[in-house]
């Protein structure tokens, strides 16, 4: 089944919903009284630990959604729900659509009292696309959505107002820029390529006429691809993960939301 740019457009805004409702029940939780678990799943500790509060913003997120999910006949797929032994089982590969849910990326800076933590919701099609995307970010209570005009272009909107046009063409110049910023996992600094990639990309930086080059290395995924969306005119950012051989690494839950977010003056199926 197709669905239309209105049940779309509904479903972005049950999915905003959603994601604040979950938002509020993070900031009103007291975080000296968490519970941490840990679960089988890649080889980093971010990959690996979980609290009660991913599993409490899950329950909401999908009691929310579950309506969607009958009336359209939706797949579900979150990162504390999915299992990699059944893979190739999930009903995301043969429903059109699958909500793809994150209740909490960034699990090791909420667990450190950091603010590098969101919520990811997405509707993502059965070829794996990016459709409707929403990400919460508790700490500062601000939301990002996208909504389909009905010239069938997606855009994205920070609190409510349209994110304006961005270029990525990067010229080479001569005129002085500010700050090159590089956003990681933490578990890359021990990756071999670490060293010799930052020194390439402090190269680049500095060739391309930046003053300063900073490393963030302590978000989630999901504010780590925002950051870099976010970035001015007279700023650039990049995120990088390589492949890895082991289970792990960047998954769809971590890039569809922020994918979609930044789809501007794009149309929908492009």
């Amino acid at each position: 089944m197709q669905l239309t740019t209105d049940e779309l457009n509904k479903l972005s805004q049950l999915a905003l919903q959603a994601a604040k409702i979950s938002g509020e029940y993070i900031r009103g939780f007291d975080r000296s009284q968490l519970e941490t678990h840990f679960k089988a799943a890649g080889n980093s500790q971010s990959a690996q630990v979980v609290t009660e509060v991913d599993f409490a913003r899950q329950k909401i997120i999908l009691d929310i959604l579950q309506k969607s999910v009958e009336q359209y006949d939706l797949a579900v797929l979150s990162e504390e729900n999915c299992s990699e032994a059944h893979a190739h089982l999930h009903p995301r590969l043969y429903k059109d659509y699958f909500w793809c849910i994150d209740p909490l990326d960034g699990t090791l800076p909420f667990i450190e009292s950091g603010k590098g933590y969101a919520v990811s919701i997405a509707l993502v099609s059965q070829k794996g696309q990016p459709i409707v995307g929403v990400i919460h970010h508790p700490p500062s209570n601000t939301s990002f959505h996208t909504h389909i005009g009905k010239d069938g272009i997606t855009r994205g909107y920070k609190n409510g107002l349209a994110l304006p046009p961005k270029s990525y063409d990067i010229e080479l110049s001569t005129t002085s820029k500010q700050t090159f910023t590089f956003y990681s996992d933490r578990s890359f600094k021990s990756h071999p390529q670490y060293k010799p990639l930052v020194n390439q990309l402090t190269k680049l930086a500095d060739q391309l006429g930046y003053q300063h080059v900073e490393i963030h290395e302590l978000h989630g995924a999901v504010i780590n691809a925002l950051s870099v969306i976010e970035a001015d005119s007279n700023n650039a950012a990049c995120y990088i993960k390589l492949p890895k051989a082991e289970i792990g690494g960047g998954s769809l839950w971590d890039f569809s939301a922020t994918a979609c977010s930044r789809k501007s003056d794009q149309h929908m199926g492009e």
